[in-house]
C-alpha cells in the first residue's frame, strides 16, 4: 500500500509536565513527540506539581505553549474541590476543553475521594464541556450516577477493567451522554508483560489480566469505547528505577503504530483507527477544524519501536523493540510541513 493521507490525529489525554516537572517533558519536547507520532492536536492534563486549578495557571500554560509548542494544544481544567467559583471563568475559554476529576489515586495532589466534594463539583460544572474522570471500579459507577443526576457530559478516561466497561455500556444503552477512552498499554499489555518489564509497566490504572484485555478489544469492536488516548505520562529512567516508583508511561510516539499493528492483525480497520484518533475525539470535545493539516504514513510498512530514538525527553517506551506499523512520514500543520521523511522540521510554533 502506498502512503495514506489522514487528518492530523488528536490525543485528548497527555501529561506534558510543563510547568513544574520539565526534567521529564515540556511543551517543546512533548509536542515534538506528538508530531512524530502523527498527532497535530493534544490536550494537556492539569495534575502538574502546581496544579492547573486557577485562571492564573491556565494563562501560564497558554503562554508557555505559545512559546514552545510545535502542534496545536488545549488544556483540561483541574479541581481540588475548593476552586468552584472559578468554573464560569473557564467555560468560555477556547483553550479549555473539559474538567478533570481524579477520583482514584494518581500522580499529583488532586485526588478527591469523598462523595460530598465530588457531588459539589458535578453540581457546579454547569457547562457543555465534558467532565473527565480518573475513576476505577465502583468510582466509575458513582461518576455515571452524578452525571445522570446533574445532566453532565461525562468522559471516563483509560478504562482498564471488564466491569467498568459494562457500566459504560449500560449507561449508553439508556441514552446517557457518557463516553470513554482506552490506552494502548491497556490494550496490548497484560500482567504477564508486567513481570517482564518491571517498573516500566507501573501505571494507574494498573494493567489488567487477559480477560480484561479481551473485554477492551470487544469494547472497541462494539462501539462502547469511543477514543484511544495515549495517557502520555513520561517519567525519567532514574525515577522509574528508584525506590519511589512513579506511575505512567509515554505513549505519543507509539499509539498510531500499535493501532496499525492491530490493523495488520485484523483486529481493527483503518477506518476505525481514524474514528478513534480523529472523528470521535473531535466530536466529543468540540475541537475546531485544523485547516490544511494532515499526516501521511504507509500502514503496511513495519518498523521497530525506538530504532531511531525518541522525541520525548524521557527517552523510553514500554514497547521498545516491538514491531509496529506505519511510521509517520509527513506531518503538515496549517500548511506548514513539520515532519518530512520521518524527521522533525521546526517551522514555527503552533501553540
Amino acid at each position: 500500500m502506498a502512503l495514506q493521507r489522514y487528518p492530523g490525529f488528536i490525543d485528548i489525554h497527555v501529561h506534558l509536565r510543563d510547568p513544574g516537572a520539565t526534567q521529564k517533558e515540556d511543551f517543546h519536547s512533548g509536542t515534538r513527540a506528538a508530531v512524530a507520532g502523527g498527532f497535530t492536536f493534544v490536550i494537556d492534563m492539569p495534575n502538574n506539581p502546581v496544579p492547573t486549578i486557577s485562571i492564573a495557571r491556565i494563562k501560564e500554560k497558554e503562554e508557555l505553549s505559545r512559546q514552545k509548542s510545535l502542534c496545536d494544544i488545549g488544556f483540561h481544567y483541574g479541581t481540588d474541590g475548593n476552586n468552584l467559583p472559578t468554573f464560569p471563568s473557564v467555560w468560555d475559554n477556547p483553550a479549555v476543553y473539559g474538567l478533570k476529576i481524579y477520583m482514584n489515586e494518581t500522580t499529583g495532589t488532586l485526588l478527591i475521594q469523598d462523595d460530598e466534594t465530588v457531588v459539589k463539583i458535578f453540581a457546579a460544572w454547569a457547562s457543555r464541556k465534558p467532565i473527565l474522570v480518573h475513576a476505577i471500579s465502583d468510582k466509575v459507577e458513582r461518576a455515571i450516577f452524578y452525571a445522570k443526576k446533574y445532566s453532565r457530559r461525562l468522559h471516563v478516561c483509560h478504562i482498564s477493567q471488564d466491569g467498568e466497561l459494562q457500566l459504560i455500556r449500560n449507561a449508553k444503552k439508556i441514552g446517557l451522554p457518557v463516553t470513554c477512552g482506552v490506552t494502548p498499554h491497556h490494550l496490548f499489555l497484560t500482567q504477564n508483560d508486567v513481570e517482564k518489564i518491571g517498573p516500566y509497566a507501573q501505571m494507574k490504572p494498573e494493567i489488567g489480566d487477559p480477560q480484561d484485555q479481551a473485554a477492551l478489544w470487544e469494547g472497541l469492536a462494539d462501539g462502547t469505547i469511543d477514543i484511544v488516548e495515549s495517557d502520555h505520562a513520561p517519567h525519567t529512567k532514574t525515577e522509574k528505577e528508584s525506590g519511589n516508583l512513579p506511575s505512567g508511561v509515554p505513549g505519543l510516539e507509539t499509539t498510531l503504530g500499535l493501532l496499525l499493528l492491530a490493523v495488520h492483525q485484523k483486529r481493527l480497520s483503518l477506518g476505525q483507527v481514524k474514528e478513534f484518533l480523529y472523528n470521535h475525539p473531535r466530536r466529543i470535545f468540540s475541537i475546531p477544524e485544523q485547516k490544511n493539516t494532515y499526516v501521511e504514513f504507509d500502514p503496511d510498512i513495519p518498523y521497530k519501536v525506538g530504532e531511531d530514538g525518541y522525541e520525548t525527553k524521557c527517552g523510553w517506551s514500554p514497547f521498545d523493540e516491538w514491531e509496529a506499523y506505519g511510521k509517520v512520514a509527513k506531518v503538515v500543520i496549517q500548511g506548514k510541513t513539520m515532519l518530512f521523511h520521518g524527521k522533525i522540521i521546526e517551522r514555527g510554533i503552533h501553540g
